[in-house]
């Protein structure tokens, strides 16, 4: 359980301390106050990566050179952020790998940008399953990074005016090695996943939701690489892999892009969260924090019930909201409710 957030130069706060040491805690406030932010400092104390932006440098405080976030549960998790630069923290001690960092405060997010794994590119989807899996399995971190650096080398190879073919077949082998480590793991996640989508869809009473993973290559991964020579060649990039992988979401089967409305989209990605809670709690025997960002939105009534029996039986939920009306009273009832103002510390 986290007890404690302290935050300087984050985002619209000089400094920030709250204390959380409850079950369920709410932050309201207006729009463009913060409360997202507080949910983006555990998710950067957790992963790393804050999941809006891929530049660092956009979380200081403007005129700032530097930002801290710290987290207290039953260790202090602290990353430092400077120009181009993390430092990461685990009891005063500096962690040198963010790999070594990655996972050990165990959260699960959902938010709005969520709805990308419905409506965004083939890389949002690939970013979701690297980063899930790479939190449980540091294997998994492994192998992605040994496949992203022989990919580097390879397609560099296709640039050259005269390609050394028998560099470029073992090059093409070592590859497909690492493609076939990474995908088995893939494969394995959807599948648990999966399992956990079922029972909560029944649970919930909505259609039944589902992941199909789409590779581009077939069973016999170097025989597709053969095919495709021609291909690389021409373009002078690798056309196939686990770079170019991703999954869909079916709502009873059918494409959720096509058929799903905006309230079906939502749970649908809320659902996908409690199974990925589900999920890791059955892997590390560890109950993993839920943020959940406006996660009441444009849901109806039947589901807003059903979900608030989830988030009761969490060991901790932190909510973010506009108004405290649109929180269940039965969750109300225990909630620790935080007033947040913009940019105000305390």
């Amino acid at each position: 359980m986290i007890q404690s957030i302290n935050l300087k130069n984050f985002r619209l706060f000089t400094e920030k301390k709250l204390t959380t040491n409850n079950s369920l805690v709410i932050f309201s406030g207006k729009n463009a106050t913060g409360k997202t932010s507080i949910l983006e400092a555990i998710y950067l104390c957790s992963t790393s990566k804050s999941h809006r932006t891929n530049d660092s440098n956009n979380i200081i405080l403007d005129q700032e050179d530097f930002s801290i976030c710290e987290i207290t549960a039953d260790k202090k998790f602290k990353v430092v952020l400077s120009k181009n630069n993390k430092a990461y923290f685990i009891n005063k001690q500096e962690i040198k790998k963010a790999s070594d960092f990655i996972g050990n405060l165990s959260v699960v997010l959902f938010s709005p940008f969520d709805l990308n794994l419905i409506n965004g590119s083939k890389s949002d989807k690939r970013k979701f399953l690297d980063l899930e899996i790479s939190l449980l399995d540091k294997d998994y971190l492994k192998y992605l990074s040994k496949y992203k650096k022989i990919l580097q080398e390879r397609n560099n190879l296709l640039k050259e005016k005269e390609i050394d073919k028998v560099f470029f077949y073992v090059i093409t082998e070592e590859l497909i090695k690492y493609l076939d480590l990474i995908y088995k793991k893939r494969i394995e996640f959807i599948s648990k996943l999966n399992e956990y989508l079922y029972e909560i869809s029944k649970e919930l009473n909505i259609e039944n939701i589902s992941l199909k993973y789409n590779k581009t290559y077939e069973d016999n991964i170097l025989k597709s690489f053969k095919n495709k020579e021609n291909i690389d060649f021409a373009t002078k990039v690798t056309n196939i892999g686990i770079h170019r992988d991703d999954f869909k979401i079916l709502i009873n089967n059918l494409p959720a892009e096509e058929y799903a409305s905006e309230g079906q989209s939502r749970i649908i990605c809320i659902i996908i969260k409690l199974a990925l809670k589900e999920y890791i709690k059955n892997i590390t025997g560890k109950e993993p924090i839920l943020l959940l960002d406006d996660v009441f939105a444009a849901l109806d009534k039947e589901r807003i019930e059903k979900l608030t029996k989830f988030i009761k039986k969490s060991k901790q939920a932190f909510i973010t909201t506009t108004s405290i009306l649109e929180i269940p009273d039965e969750l109300l009832r225990n909630a620790m409710v935080l007033r947040i103002e913009k940019g105000k510390g305390d």
